[in-house]
């Protein structure tokens, strides 16, 4: 016959076995990349992509200044250079000199503007590349202990499940039938020790009926008002 310390027992093991497959669940469901990691690297994935653009906007400026500057050299050349005599000639020489000038001036303002944007790029990324830096450090760090956690809870199920089997074997189809529904009705807790009187799993105080029954030994013996199985041990 099953006896109530028998069924105490096991659901010590079951119950154990319950939260140790919580805390495995729990820390697999933290394996792998955050939503703060992976929102770190794509905050330095689009600062790479808008430092390289300005860089590239950067070039075709100085590019820009750069053949201004060869034209003006040109047309200054030819202005002060005496092969040109002609009055209109000079005058429109002139001219184009000062608007080659005006549009140099536009440009290399441009320029300016854009090696500033090009410097501030480079220090946001340089501080999103320190934070990720700073967060995947932690991350492995945190990665290497959960999975030293996994494995150690996976060693700890492992012989809780073993040490079930062979608890289980002892108890009759029937007793661990009704075990079994009572752990899903109640919480996982299907046997309740009695203390002064009481039943622990739902706080009331038993018939002496009950009490007697419960000290005879003769039989397994629930719970009036839970139905848990009674267990005076």
């Amino acid at each position: 016959m099953t006896t109530a310390a028998e069924l105490y027992a096991l659901q010590e093991t079951d119950l154990a076995i319950d939260a140790a497959r919580q805390r495995l669940a729990e820390t697999e469901s933290r394996l792998g990349e955050t939503e703060e990691l992976r929102a770190q690297r794509e905050e330095v994935a689009r600062r790479r992509e808008e430092l390289a653009g300005l860089r590239h906007r950067q070039r075709e400026e100085e590019w820009e200044v750069e053949e201004l500057r060869r034209k003006a050299k040109a047309v200054e050349d030819k202005l002060y250079g005496g092969t040109v005599r002609n009055p209109k000639e000079l005058q429109d020489l002139q001219e184009d000199l000062e608007a080659l000038k005006r549009q140099l001036s536009r440009r290399e303002d441009a320029l300016l503007n854009l090696m500033l944007q090009v410097e501030e790029a480079e220090r946001l990324l340089g501080e999103a590349e320190a934070r990720l830096a700073e967060t995947e450090a932690v991350w492995r760090d945190e990665q290497a202990s959960l999975l030293a956690e996994k494995g150690r809870l996976e060693e700890e199920l492992s012989r809780l499940e073993g040490e079930r089997a062979r608890q289980v074997v002892k108890v009759d189809a029937s007793t661990l039938g009704l075990y079994d529904a009572l752990r899903a009705r109640r919480q996982g807790r299907a046997v309740a020790r009695v203390e002064r009187g009481m039943c622990q799993g739902c706080r009331i105080s038993l018939p002496m009926s009950v009490l007697q029954r419960l000290r005879s030994g003769n039989a397994l013996v629930q719970c009036v008002s839970c139905e848990r199985i009674l267990y005076a041990g």
